[in-house]
């Protein structure tokens, strides 16, 4: 077979640029006689690869009181992962694979055996929430261990070094196996959870201090910086969550400066706790040439899931004042820049409905403008756990197109198959809501296929033809907004000042009231954006925006610092709000940027106010003489992905009326559009014309079918409902 590589968030394949057409398809849920029928079905739909979990749960059995294996199909066909792989590879398929240890896929203990689950073993220690309660996994309210006991580990050592001699022969170079997943969503599925959600058990608070020790060295510059008297490490604690009523009754007033490094502290225990579970299961897995994926959740609130029998000591109420800082959390402990050595960024899709609700599309394209890489999981299909208008073509189409939209390097259809071929002792909670899961996947449970089916074969075949030349084209960068973990760690535990504030200055931000406001702004009015990590940022990356963006607190590393000085001192033209920093993180005098914005030119914009958290930064941009290279009609939303000989415009209508008239005006060039409500699609221009299209015009939840139009210079394209100049 080929030979894939990985690197610049894509794939090549023989080295070309390889767009991902992907399917999960859960093996573990369906009968082994099934197997060949539908992933031939899913390859004909123009799907290419093939993802799966391999649940611990599942091939882990018990023999006269001992546990042993199972990788052939011995004590149940669905087990066959070894039959599974062969086939996958006799199809002529490639292949992603996720061991886990913890998959999620709505399964018991989340996939995790009944033996490493403290519900069912008293000698597994749970992980721990900030109020010293066990953390659950909420649908079946079952405990989760502790990520780092040593019981545990050693458990899931042996898990993955078993399931990794079972798929090592397919990572063979020119093999099937073309990258891994580990665990799901980080831990425990807590990539967008609050940083008060675990950490907080013995030997998560023994790493925790071994991370202060290492970053201050000893405990005089500890206590020096923390204005604290600690006679030794372990006392070092650890910042838990107050209720309002409780913030005002034990500090009432003005905080100290000081105050806030102990959220910093916190916040790179947890990035470094996910981190390092990463590299420690690569490590077991023992497969090191292949590249491995992750699957973040969106940089958004987690959307409400129709989950039945819900347990109530099982759930864990955000406060209300809190849900603003959900990007707060996202961005302190998940530093995907820093990462770049572990992993490639991955994103999945489980945000909402983004054709009708213009928040929910704007984080659909923010989690996409992360980093490039894979959209991971695309809901096709979960209309009963999630939105029932996820069983209508448009809504899965729309959003897949709209993730590529925004930078996604291929696509994974989560998942392909519906299935009905499980037990309780896997999954006890899906057949209460629904006989099949998902309830409306694009094949149903006996293999026909369904409406979805269709769409996405259309969809995968123009993007199998399209796609290499698609990847071969960048968006280009209006203005990049600097991400800075310690300010998000900060402001992740403090909704506003009825909370507590400081006595001398403002409490940093970095996703509320700093990107969040900067990306609605410029996607409202056709700027391009983008985002790194400041203290990661590499000087291509600086370099590339025409425009950089913060919003500055009184405290930067001087690394940072220097970076930022550097940029500007060469000319570079920054944003920049907030007070200046006037010390680094160990809270010594360093005003290296200060100086280089207090001797800068016309190059840099700088106020004390906040220039973002009023949503109107785009004037902003305009006023210094910028102007968005893409401009659309007021219900549109353009993206323009340019390459030496290709142009790829994609266009979304988020307006409602039947047919509406919509433009796009894009590198001196329009192009004219009529549209039906939430109308998506994809043109490529080469020479001057519109050689490729693809567009979905029949939106089935309003049960219309759109007259569609095209009109490009002297050309003009037009049809009823979907279009595509593919032939499917």
């Amino acid at each position: 077979m080929s030979r894939f590589q990985y690197k610049n968030g894509r794939y090549y394949r023989d080295g070309k640029p390889y767009f991902v057409v992907a399917s999960d398809y859960q093996y573990y849920r369906d009968r082994r006689e099934h197997w060949r029928d539908r992933l031939e079905k899913l390859h004909a739909s123009g799907v290419e690869v093939i993802t799966f979990y391999t649940p611990w749960r599942h091939h882990l059995q018990w023999r006269d009181g001992q546990y042993f294996y199972d990788f052939d199909g011995s004590t149940k066909d669905s087990r066959d992962l070894q039959g599974f792989l062969r086939l996958i590879e006799e199809l002529g398929l490639y292949m992603i694979v996720k061991p886990g240890p913890f998959v999620h896929s709505e399964l018991n203990v989340g996939g995790l055996p009944d033996l490493v689950c403290p519900s069912f073993n008293a000698e597994m220690p749970p992980a721990r929430r900030h109020h010293a309660g066990p953390c659950y996994w909420t649908y079946d309210a079952s405990q989760l261990p502790e990520p780092l006991d040593e019981r545990f580990d050693r458990l899931v050592e042996q898990w993955l070094k078993e399931v990794g001699q079972v798929i090592a022969p397919y990572a063979r170079e020119g093999g099937p196996l073309i990258g891994l997943q580990l665990n799901d969503e980080t831990i425990y599925c807590m990539s967008n959870d609050p940083p008060w959600h675990i950490g907080y058990e013995p030997s998560g608070m023994a790493y925790y201090h071994e991370l202060l020790r290492q970053r201050y060295g000893d405990l005089e510059t500890y206590n020096r910086t923390h204005a604290s008297k600690l006679d030794a490490w372990a006392f070092a604690p650890a910042p838990k969550l107050q209720t309002l009523e409780e913030a005002a009754e034990k500090a009432p007033g003005p905080r100290r400066r000081e105050d806030l490094l102990l959220y910093i502290d916190w916040a790179e225990f947890q990035w470094r706790l996910r981190r390092d579970l990463y590299e420690r299961y690569e490590r077991y897995l023992g497969i090191s040439h292949l590249p491995y994926l992750t699957n973040y959740a969106g940089i958004t609130p987690p959307i409400e899931e129709n989950v039945p029998d819900l347990k109530d000591e099982a759930q864990e109420t955000i406060p209300a004042d809190f849900t603003k800082n959900y990007a707060e959390w996202w961005f302190a402990m998940n530093r995907i820049d820093h990462d770049r050595d572990v992993y490639e960024y991955g994103m999945i899709s489980w945000l909402g409905v983004a054709a009708y609700d213009r928040d929910v599309f704007d984080r659909y394209i923010n989690t996409a403008r992360r980093a490039r890489g894979i959209n991971m999981e695309e809901n096709w299909g979960f209309a009963a756990l999630y939105d029932e208008r996820s069983k209508y073509p448009v809504i899965p189409f729309f959003q897949t197109l709209l993730s590529v939209a925004g930078g996604a390097t291929g696509y994974d259809i989560f998942v392909g198959v519906s299935t009905d071929y499980w037990d309780d002792s896997l999954d006890r909670i899906t057949k209460l809501q629904c006989p099949t899961f998902p309830s409306d996947a694009p094949l149903d449970e006996h293999g026909n296929p369904r409406p979805l089916y269709h769409t996405a074969k259309m969809l995968n075949r123009w993007f199998l033809q399209h796609g290499e030349a698609l990847l071969g084209c960048e968006l280009d960068i209006d203005c990049a907004y600097l991400l800075y973990a310690p300010y998000a760690a900060v402001s992740s535990w403090i909704p506003d000042r009825r909370y507590w504030h400081l006595a001398d200055g403002d409490i940093p931000r970095c996703g509320y009231e700093g990107f969040e406001p900067f990306s609605r702004s410029l996607q409202a009015d056709g700027f391009s954006f983008g985002m790194f990590e400041l203290d990661a940022a590499t000087p291509e990356q600086l370099r590339g925006p025409e425009a950089l963006a913060i919003h500055s607190a009184f405290f930067m590393d001087a690394a940072s610092q220097q970076r930022l000085a550097d940029y500007v001192r060469d000319g570079g033209r920054l944003f920049i709000s907030g007070e200046l920093p006037s010390v680094d993180l160990l809270w010594q005098p360093c005003t290296v940027l200060k100086e280089a914005i207090e001797a800068a030119g016309d190059g840099v914009v700088y106020q004390r106010e906040n220039l973002f958290a009023d949503e109107r930064f785009a004037d902003r941009l305009r006023a210094a003489g910028m102007q968005p290279k893409v401009t659309y009609s007021p219900n549109l939303r353009a993206y323009v992905h340019r390459g030496p000989e290709d142009q790829f415009v994609f266009f979304f209508n988020l307006g409602s009326q039947p047919s509406e008239q919509a433009h796009i005006e894009f590198y001196g060039q329009r192009l004219d559009l009529e549209l039906g409500p939430k109308t998506s699609g994809v043109v490529r221009i080469r020479d001057g014309k519109i050689v490729a299209y693809l567009v979905k015009g029949n939106n089935e939840v309003e049960g219309i079918e759109a007259p569609i139009a095209m009109r490009f210079g002297e050309q003009t394209i037009q049809g009823v409902g979907d279009l595509t100049s593919c032939d499917t």
